[in-house]
This record gives C-alpha cells, structure tokens and sequence, in this order.
C-alpha cells in the first residue's frame, strides 16, 4: 500500500511538473512574442515620427499637389519655403542615378526629393534587417507591407534603389510581404512609369 501511494504521488508530481513546465513554456512565448511587437511598435514610432519620412511616403503617394516641407530639409528650399508643388518629372529626375551635382541647382526640389527617399529607403532597410535577424515578423510590422506594394510599382525608383545598394533590402521586403501570411501579399498599384522625354 504505501508503495501504491508513493506511486500516485510520483504520477501526481509529474503531472504537476508536466503542466507546470506547459504553462513557463506558453509564458516565455508570449513574452518573446510580445517583445517582438514592442520592438516592431518602435520602428513604427520612429517611422510616424519622423517628418522626412512622412514626407517621403506622400511623394509616393501623390502625383501633385502641395506638399508642407520638414524643417530640416528646407534649407534646400528658396528662402526657406515651408512647402513645395509636387511634380512627377522633377521627382523622376531627383533619383536619376546619372544626376551630375550641377543639376542639383537647377530646382530645389531635387534635392529634398533626393534626401527624403534615400532616408526613406535607408528605414525600410532597417526593418529589412530586423526581420532578416527575426527581431520580429511581417505579422508584428504589417504597415511596411504597403509602402514595399507602392515601391514596387514606382519604375522611377528602381534605378536608384539599385544603384545606391539598398536592392537586396527592398528584394527581402518584396519575398517576405508577398508571403502566403502577409495581409498584402495581394496589393497591387497602376505602375508609375517613367516619363518620355521628348527629344
């Protein structure tokens, strides 16, 4: 008899321990988990702080109109302007990787539209980077999924993402939002093919 109840209290511990050691597992997931998504909120701040790139993304966004210009960038402008008038052929010609520096002079817009997607592109590199090193997942950052939609259909940018080193980047953000497990992986947009310039 004692030997049966030392038998049913062996069960019973191990019994214990086995739910015990189930709950510390689902505790420490959801901990790496959570970590994960408060990572991914931070570049997500970092992100909509950033007046340079919320600029950016209106660059893409819109095919004219009046854009409010960050601080930090006006200094390009003629005497300081706090906005510009959006054009799509000086945006084009902005990120043209064959650009000489006396053509930067040529229109103050060149330039701001020049910093601001190369900032732009240097932050999706960096997200690019953390999911490569699983800091988190596609699912924790989902947002990004749509501006990686939109630089697929800027043809104007792609030179320039080539040319500057940040393909491999912006090819790992394609694979990943284009995944089965992506809330984008079906977003398209009408392509923005560059201009032809007449002769």
């Amino acid at each position: 008899m004692p030997t049966d109840a030392a038998t049913a209290i062996a069960y019973v511990g191990a019994f214990v321990g086995l739910v015990g050691g189930g709950v510390g597992l689902f505790n420490s997931k959801k901990a790496v988990s959570w970590k994960r998504a408060e990572l991914a909120n931070s570049y997500m701040k970092d992100f909509n702080n950033s007046p340079e790139l919320l600029f950016a993304t209106r660059c893409l966004d819109w095919n004219g109109g009046r854009l409010i210009v960050p601080e930090s960038l006006r200094p390009y402008n003629t005497d300081n302007a706090a906005t510009i008038v959006h054009d799509r052929q000086i945006f084009e010609k902005a990120l043209s990787p064959s650009l000489q520096i006396d053509q930067m002079d040529e229109d103050p817009r060149i330039q701001i539209y020049r910093v601001s997607i190369d900032g732009f592109l240097s932050w999706l590199s960096l997200v690019a980077s953390a999911l490569d090193r699983r800091l988190f997942q596609v699912a924790d950052i989902e947002d990004v999924g749509y501006w990686v939609s939109k630089i697929e259909s800027e043809i104007v940018m792609h030179r320039f993402i080539v040319a500057y080193g940040y393909a491999n980047n912006i090819e790992k953000l394609i694979r990943l939002y284009r995944a089965k497990d992506s809330a984008y992986k079906d977003w398209t947009f009408p392509a923005n093919h560059p201009r032809r310039h007449s002769a």
